[in-house]
């Protein structure tokens, strides 16, 4: 950088920016394909954490969605509101905790999940495609040890 600058790093030096743009990249490309489906990527992650939880047997409830995502709490109980008026998820209260809001899916969602996933993991592929295998290994690796180092719970 130029001795008078104000920036530390040029923009592709500095790994914030490039998370930036990794992710503008990245929100346009799932924009796109969840843009089919009626629903954000918030609700997606919502959806899809949901998923993960029922077939892993943890608990369905919309504080578990919230850590799990690191949605904030409001953001996760206003986006199931809306996907529950859209059909695809009931909220009812937990049969174990009366302060908690449990979470499945209705009818309608069982079924548009599983093509909503199979439709995002298809674009991940083609996202990450431009990696090989190892560097593939790595960034997971590298994003998973950032997450944990960050994680604020």
């Amino acid at each position: 950088m130029a001795k008078s600058s104000v920036f530390k790093y040029a923009a592709d030096d500095s790994a914030g920016f490039l998370l930036w743009k990794i992710t503008a990249l990245w929100q346009q490309r799932l924009a796109k394909v969840l843009g089919g489906f009626g629903i954000t990527q918030t609700q997606y992650a919502i959806m899809a954490s949901l998923k993960w939880f029922e077939e892993n047997n943890a608990p369905l409830t919309q504080g578990h969605l919230a850590e799990h995502t690191k949605i904030e709490k409001m953001t996760v109980s206003k986006s199931i509101r809306k996907l529950e008026q859209i059909g695809f998820v009931l909220r009812k209260p937990s049969a174990t905790d009366s302060r908690a809001i449990s979470v499945q899916f209705s009818a309608r969602g069982k079924r548009e999940i599983v093509k909503i996933i199979i439709a995002i993991e298809n674009a991940d592929e083609e996202f990450f495609s431009g990696l090989t295998n190892a560097q593939l290994a790595l960034y997971k690796s590298l994003t998973i040890t950032l997450i944990a180092s960050n994680n604020q719970t």
